[in-house]
C-alpha cells in the first residue's frame, strides 16, 4: 500500500506539471464533446486529472507516510517545524502485579481530561505498551477530536496528554492527515467529492491507455503504409 501511495503521489505531481492547460488556462478545463473520440478522450483525461490531482496527492502522501514508517515522514515534519519530538511513552512493568482493568484506566483518563467523550481506544499487547485513548474536548472542531492520552497499564499513571486545543506545529500537520486522506475536512461536500476522486485513477487509467493505444497504433501502421507506397510506386 505504501508503494501504491507513493506512485499515486508521483503521478499526481507529474500530472500537474505536464498539464497542457498551463498554456491556456480556460481551454484546460474544457471538454469538446462534439469533437473526435480521440479529442474527447484527451479532454476527459486532462480535466479529470487536474481537478483531482491535488486531492490524489494528499491521499498518496498521507498513505505513504502511514504505511512506510521507515521513510521517517513524521520525524521530518517535527524537524522542519522545529518542534521537539518526545520519546514514545512506555509502561513500567511491576513484578508480580497484573495490569489494571480497563475500567480503572478509563476512570484515570476521565479524571485527567473530564467532560470529553472517548473517540478511540487501543489496548496494550505487550508489557511495555501503554493504553492509548483518543478524546474530543468540547471546543474541538474536528469530528473525532485530537486529544490523546497515554496511560501506564500497570500503575494507571497518565504518562502524556496531547492537548487537542493547544497542538504543536507538528501536531497540527499530523492531525490533518486523516481528514485529508478520507475527505472529511469539509463535511458532506468533500465526502461526495472524494467519491469522484476515488474513481479518478480508474478514469485516468482508461483514458491514458486509450491515448497510448492511438499513438502505438500510428507507430505500428506507419511502416506498413510506407511499404505499401513503395510497392505501389
Amino acid at each position: 500500500m505504501g508503494i501504491v501511495a507513493l506512485v499515486t503521489l508521483i503521478l499526481s505531481i507529474t500530472g500537474i506539471v505536464l498539464w497542457p492547460g498551463w498554456r491556456k488556462l480556460i481551454a484546460g478545463f474544457k471538454i469538446k464533446w462534439d469533437g473526435h473520440i480521440k479529442r474527447v478522450n484527451f479532454d476527459i483525461h486532462k480535466v479529470a486529472g487536474i481537478i483531482t490531482a491535488i486531492f490524489l496527492a494528499f491521499i498518496g502522501f498521507t498513505g505513504f507516510a502511514w504505511n512506510v514508517p521507515q521513510a521517517k515522514v513524521e520525524d521530518a515534519i517535527y524537524a522542519t517545524t522545529f518542534t521537539p519530538k518526545l520519546k514514545d511513552p512506555i509502561s513500567q512493568l511491576i513484578p508480580g502485579k497484573q495490569p489494571l482493568s480497563v475500567t480503572e484506566l478509563l476512570q484515570r483518563a476521565d479524571a485527567a481530561v473530564p467532560n470529553a467523550p472517548i473517540t478511540g481506544l487501543f489496548f496494550p499487547t505487550k508489557p511495555e505498551d501503554v493504553l492509548w485513548l483518543g478524546k474530543k474536548q468540547p471546543k474541538e472542531t474536528s469530528k473525532w477530536g485530537s486529544t490523546q492520552l497515554y496511560l501506564d497499564q500497570f500503575s494507571g499513571k497518565v504518562l502524556r496528554i496531547q492537548d487537542g486545543l493547544n497542538p504543536t506545529r507538528a501536531e497540527v500537520i499530523l492531525n490533518s492527515f486523516s481528514p485529508l486522506h478520507y475527505g472529511t475536512f469539509g463535511g458532506l461536500a468533500t465526502r461526495i467529492l472524494y467519491v469522484f476522486v476515488g474513481l479518478a485513477p480508474l478514469i485516468l487509467f482508461i483514458t491514458g491507455f486509450v491515448m497510448w493505444w492511438y499513438r502505438y497504433r500510428v507507430k505500428l501502421t506507419s511502416p506498413q503504409k510506407q511499404l505499401w507506397r513503395v510497392g505501389k510506386g
